[in-house]
């Protein structure tokens, strides 16, 4: 009897330490008392998925619910974005000899639900004492433990073992890390890492802030850019920490669960904004700058539909793909400034490339379960917001330097520019001076000729004088004194205003009219007839009843410059002076079979001062006959060749003259003498 009674004690201590190692699937942690006391309790972590939101604690914390339970198989707890509620159980002893209080971090931050009991070993369910009870709806001051992690208060007793069941259901990432520490090491830490993320925040804000600033004084437009990207960025990073619904947000637990996408979307499409500004990407490459701008309404209206989809698995895909992609088209727009050679372009790719990298670091992290614990994506994060503030930093401080030493080039351009026009004033100055010196002198030279023309007057008045009129007609002399006396009336007395004044420069042509050609070629035929008989020259002018308009002695001087410059210097044997019609113009010519030139003599002497080979002339009568006929409208022509004589040409625009009858009209060409 004795022996079958052993028997079944064996048995049943046999079945009860074969199912306390079934409901004791993972190890259990073994706590300290030491004050920089910290473990990871992921290695030492149970975890149940509940698809069906039935399970209670009495469920779970039952004996033959231990074989539910599976270890954690990565480095963290994560369900990537499960739906189900999940349950997480660990095992605790106080191995001390001193009763004591952990501190358990278990940061989920924005579940739906959660819950974390603490069951002393041995105990039913019924016995477990609830550490912390938090829902969606809870604002920041319903936490036990004002921390920016869930963190709950785990008392042991000496010696004491326990188990600690967490529950929670969340719509966005599951991942939870876990963590147990003595009081003195987790406020120890919590107070270094609040100075470091604030230090690191500080820093960049404050770069952000006087990056702000100096780009302001460069433009405007691009300083509010980057500044709204950097106050963004420090937001969300703040956020990530975990510090802003501590802080910023408290009572509003809603926006707090979908704070995370909104601030992502919007710090990404500030940032595609800021680098379009700052790379005038608008100017350099259109379908660059339509790619940007489509980027950011896309993001932007991700942003503004975290509201209503939040908890959608394809709107976390979508985030997700957002914030890579708007990241690698921030380095893009970059990289295009690179290669147009903008100043600081390098270190606006080296910043948003190692942001890039942090953002998909993290991206990586929330997609594949356990890989790796999250804070190692908070550190790529703040390293990566760090790096790019003193890459933007950098980048706009060399656009600075740029830009002043463009204005620098600019001022010096200025003040060059400004020295050769104070060097341009006095030239204009001295110029000036010169001018009226030598309107001075034209005006002493203007009152000698008139005192000449008066003087020369004298001895003409007293020549009519001594000569009759019939004496004068006699001798040929009538005209040519009525001549000379309109010369010296045109040429010397009237011109009495000085050089330079804007009134006689270039000297004026009588008063245009009407009048018959006839009146010129009898003049020119008494002025020359006497001279080219005593040449023994053959001096022929043909009469014309034509009529012209234009100043009668400018055409006078024109045609008997033409002609004495044929008596004089042509060695001609022969000299005819007629009209020809052509068009509706009528032309005077003057022909001489004289020794003629070449044409390129013909332009030369057109030029005051100019004078052929055998002249002893003053080299002025054919450039004032060009001169005057440039002044009076006339077109004047001049042909010549080499032993065959030179054609003088005086072509009169709208002549008047009787039209010839029809018939006559092929016969009457310009060949034909008027």
């Amino acid at each position: 009897m004795f022996r079958l009674i052993a028997a079944v004690v064996l048995i049943t201590l046999s079945a009860a330490a074969s199912g306390a190692q079934t409901a004791a699937p993972c190890p259990e942690a073994a706590l300290s008392l030491d004050d920089t006391f910290r473990i990871d309790l992921t290695p030492f972590a149970c975890t149940l998925a509940d698809g069906t939101y039935a399970l209670t604690l009495q469920d779970v914390a039952a004996p033959d619910a231990a074989a539910r339970f599976r270890p954690v198989e990565g480095a963290l707890v994560d369900f990537g974005f499960g739906k189900d509620r999940y349950w997480v159980r660990l095992r605790l002893r106080n191995q001390t000899g001193t009763d004591g209080i952990w501190w358990l971090t278990h940061d989920i931050p924005v579940a739906q639900s959660l819950d974390v009991y603490l069951l002393p070993g041995g105990y039913p369910a019924a016995s477990a004492s609830r550490l912390l009870s938090l829902v969606a709806a809870d604002t920041f001051d319903a936490r036990p433990i004002a921390y920016r992690h869930l963190v709950s208060k785990v008392p042991l007793a000496a010696g004491e073992a326990a188990s600690v069941f967490i529950t929670f259901h969340t719509n966005q990432a599951t991942e939870m890390p876990l963590f147990i520490e003595t009081v003195p090491n987790f406020l120890r830490r919590a107070q270094n890492e609040a100075g470091q993320i604030l230090a690191l925040t500080a820093l960049i804000l404050g770069m952000g802030l006087i990056s702000t600033v100096y780009l302001y004084g460069l433009d405007g437009k691009r300083a509010f850019a980057y500044g709204g990207y950097m106050l963004s960025s420090v937001v969300l990073l703040i956020h990530m920490e975990g510090y802003a619904f501590q802080f910023l947000w408290p009572g509003a637990p809603g926006f707090n669960h979908i704070a995370l996408a909104m601030l992502s979307m919007v710090s990404i499409a500030l940032g595609i904004h800021f680098v379009s500004q700052i790379t005038g990407t608008k100017k350099h490459s259109r379908w660059l700058h339509w790619l940007a701008t489509a980027a950011i309404v896309f993001l932007l209206g991700l942003a503004l539909l975290s509201v209503p989809l939040i908890s959608t698995q394809a709107y976390k895909n979508a985030t997700l793909f957002a914030a890579g992609a708007g990241t690698v088209l921030q380095v893009a727009l970059a990289a295009a400034a690179v290669r147009r050679r903008m100043p600081g372009a390098v270190f606006l790719v080296i910043g948003f490339g190692a942001l890039t990298a942090s953002f998909l670091f993290g991206i990586f992290g929330y997609v594949t379960e356990g890989l790796f614990a999250q804070e190692r994506v908070g550190l790529a994060l703040r390293l990566g917001f760090l790096t790019e503030a003193i890459a933007f930093s950098t980048a706009i401080a060399l656009r600075i330097m740029a830009a002043r030493r463009e204005r620098d080039r600019y001022l010096n351009d200025q003040l060059r520019f400004s020295e050769e026009r104070l060097h341009l004033s006095e030239a204009l100055r001295r110029a000036e001076d010169d001018r009226q010196r030598a309107a001075a002198a034209m005006q002493r030279s203007k009152d000698v000729l008139a005192t000449a023309a008066h003087d020369i007057r004298q001895p003409l008045v007293t020549l009519r004088m001594a000569l009759s009129d019939k004496e004068l007609d006699k001798l040929g002399l009538n005209n040519s004194l009525d001549y000379l006396d309109e010369i010296l009336r045109s040429g010397l007395e009237d011109s009495a205003k000085p050089l330079g004044t804007g009134e006689s420069d270039p000297p004026q042509v009588g008063e245009q009219e009407e009048f018959c050609l006839d009146i010129v070629l009898k003049n020119v035929e008494a002025m020359f007839k006497a001279e080219a008989a005593r040449q023994n020259t053959d001096l022929r002018v043909v009469l014309s009843s034509q009529t012209v308009f234009v100043d009668p002695l400018s055409g006078m001087r024109c045609v008997g410059n033409l002609v004495s410059n044929a008596l004089q210097h042509a060695r001609a044997q022969r000299v005819l002076v007629g009209c020809r019609r052509c068009g509706s113009g009528l032309t005077i010519e003057v022909h001489d079979d004289g020794l003629g030139m070449s044409q390129e003599e013909c332009k030369r002497l057109l030029e005051r001062g100019a004078k052929g080979p055998r002249s002893n002339g003053s080299g002025l009568g054919l450039a004032i006959v060009s001169e005057l006929a440039e002044q009076s409208g006339i077109r004047f022509d001049l042909a010549s060749a080499q032993e065959n004589g030179t054609v003088a040409r005086l072509v009169f625009a709208g002549a008047s003259f009787e039209a010839p009858e029809p018939q006559q009209q092929n016969k009457d060409k310009d060949r034909k003498m008027s």
